[in-house]
């Protein structure tokens, strides 16, 4: 129970700090991120020798892998910054360590899934305003999401998203059909958010300007050679950072680069956690209220 504590306490704590960190600077440290990791399968691990049973840490390395892998299809899509993508590694070491031991509540989908329910209920609307404040600011945005919504891949895209909603109204299901009508709209969402990432989260600096761990926007090729990937979760490094000022200084590359940002979300990560914590399966409970 006390190492139980402990876990909790500590994934609060680290969230809470990495949430302070993408507020203030849009950036996270590694010692946050990296730590937060460490530091929960270092519990989970003594833990796992005390009562001699491996699936607690086998269970926490298999979920926070699977995290870490589908926060980095959200970087590679270019909507987090790759601090996110290692935070949520950390909270899914800690979310398959607490489900093991039965902490989280029973609810409509497993606990590890839960989690990305309560993420996608409490986050949508903080995506959805942060992204239509962006837009605002910047108007080509609404250009660039009406020209997307144009093209054959957009269309078909939509219109295949409504087809688990027919499919439930068909076969009479009744309230699910009305859950199922989320889709649609999460895929316009998703569409008008990659037109805001292209106008409102990507800027064009100085190689001057250029920081360690800023991430590219497109990759640079000198000669053939890759010399920074747009894809880095660790964004650049100092040793690209350098190689990158030379070529600029001797004219190899433009002495401007294009680099990009994610909405800042840690915040949402953390309260999605808290709402796992507190209340176990969001999509559950509204389930149970609607029926």
């Amino acid at each position: 129970m006390l190492l139980i504590t402990i876990a909790i306490a500590i994934s609060l704590l680290f969230l809470s700090i990495a949430s302070y960190f993408d507020l203030r600077d849009g950036e996270i440290p590694d010692r946050v991120s990296i730590g937060f990791v460490g530091v929960m399968l270092s519990i989970v691990f003594l833990d796992s020798i005390l009562h001699s049973d491996p699936n607690l840490l086998l269970n926490s390395l298999i979920i926070g892998a699977a995290y870490f892998a589908l926060g980095y299809v959200s970087f590679w899509l270019g909507q987090w910054g790759g601090g996110d993508v290692k935070i949520l590694a950390g909270i899914g070491c800690s979310v398959g360590y607490l489900g093991t031991l039965g902490v989280f509540s029973e609810g409509f989908v497993p606990y590890f899934v839960a989690y990305f329910v309560n993420l996608g209920l409490v986050g949508w609307p903080y995506v959805v305003l942060y992204s239509l404040i962006l837009g605002v600011m910047k108007p080509e945005s609404f250009t660039r999401f009406m020209s997307l919504l144009r093209k054959k891949r957009t269309i078909i895209l939509v219109a295949v998203s409504f087809l688990p909603s027919l499919a439930v109204l068909f076969l009479n299901l009744g309230v699910l059909g009305l859950i199922y009508l989320v889709l649609p709209i999460f895929v316009l969402l998703s569409v008008y958010l990659k037109a805001v990432e292209k106008v409102a989260l990507q800027k064009n600096v100085k190689v001057s300007e250029l920081r360690e761990y800023d991430a590219l926007a497109e990759d640079i090729v000198v000669d053939g050679s890759l010399i920074a990937r747009k894809r880095n979760i660790e964004g650049i490094t100092k040793e690209q950072l350098g190689e990158i000022k030379r070529l600029a200084k001797e004219g190899k590359i433009p002495d401007k680069i294009r680099i990009r940002w994610g909405i800042k979300f840690v915040p949402i990560l953390f309260l999605a956690f808290v709402s796992l914590l507190w209340l176990g399966d969001i999509m559950g409970i509204l389930f149970d209220w609607m029926l």
